[in-house]
C-alpha cells in the first residue's frame, strides 16, 4: 500500500513540475519591445525608380542590405546612388554605408561620401567630398552639416555644411565658413 501511495505522490509531483514549465514556443517568439529584428538581407541590391513619364529617375546600388521589421529601416553597405534628369549631367553619390527609411523618402549616408557630376557641353565635371549626407530622393535634394570640399578643374570651395538641389537649374548653397579659389579662364 505504501509503495502505491509513494508512486502516486511521485506521479503528482512529476505532473505538477511538467505543467508549470513555460511553453518553448512562447520563449522563442517573445520579443523585447523597441528591439529591431532583421527579417531579411540581400547581396547585390539594385533599386530603380522611374518618374511619371517612365524615365529612369534614380538608381540605388549596394553590396549588401539588411531590412529590419520593427522600424522598416534598411541598412546598406557601400551604397551608390545615381540621379538622372533629362537633359542634365548625371550625379553619382558613393559612401561607406547608409540607411534608407521605410518609406524611401530619406537616404542617410555615413562615412566618406563623394558626389560627382559628369561634365557636359556647358559645365566641367564637379566632385564634392563630405560625410554624413542626407538625400531626399523625391525632392532631388541633399544636405549635410559636415565639412565639404568641392573641386572642378582648378577651382575649389571649402565650407561647413551644404544644401544641394539637383533638379534643373542645379543649385548648391554653402551656409557657413565658405572659402573659394576660382581660376579665371
Amino acid at each position: 500500500m505504501r509503495t502505491w501511495l509513494l508512486l502516486l505522490l511521485l506521479g503528482v509531483l512529476g505532473f505538477t513540475w511538467w505543467a508549470s514549465r513555460p511553453e518553448p514556443s512562447a520563449i522563442s517568439t517573445t520579443q523585447t519591445p523597441g528591439k529591431d529584428v532583421q527579417d531579411y538581407s540581400l547581396n547585390g541590391l539594385a533599386l530603380r525608380q522611374f518618374d511619371i513619364q517612365g524615365q529612369l529617375s534614380h538608381r540605388l546600388l549596394a553590396e549588401d542590405m539588411q531590412h529590419y521589421r520593427g522600424s522598416g529601416l534598411t541598412r546598406i553597405q557601400t551604397p551608390e546612388y545615381i540621379l538622372y534628369e533629362q537633359g542634365s549631367p548625371v550625379w553619382t553619390v558613393n559612401a561607406a554605408r547608409g540607411e534608407l527609411s521605410s518609406d524611401q523618402t530619406l537616404l542617410k549616408l555615413f562615412g566618406k561620401t563623394t558626389l560627382e557630376r559628369e561634365a557636359d557641353d556647358m559645365h566641367p565635371a564637379m566632385r564634392l567630398e563630405t560625410a554624413d549626407l542626407r538625400i531626399y530622393p523625391h525632392k532631388e535634394y541633399a544636405e549635410t552639416d559636415e565639412p565639404v570640399t568641392v573641386t572642378s578643374e582648378q577651382n575649389w570651395i571649402k565650407s561647413t555644411g551644404m544644401q544641394a538641389w539637383f533638379k534643373s537649374p542645379t543649385r548648391i548653397l554653402f551656409p557657413a565658413q565658405a572659402r573659394a579659389h576660382y581660376v579665371a579662364q
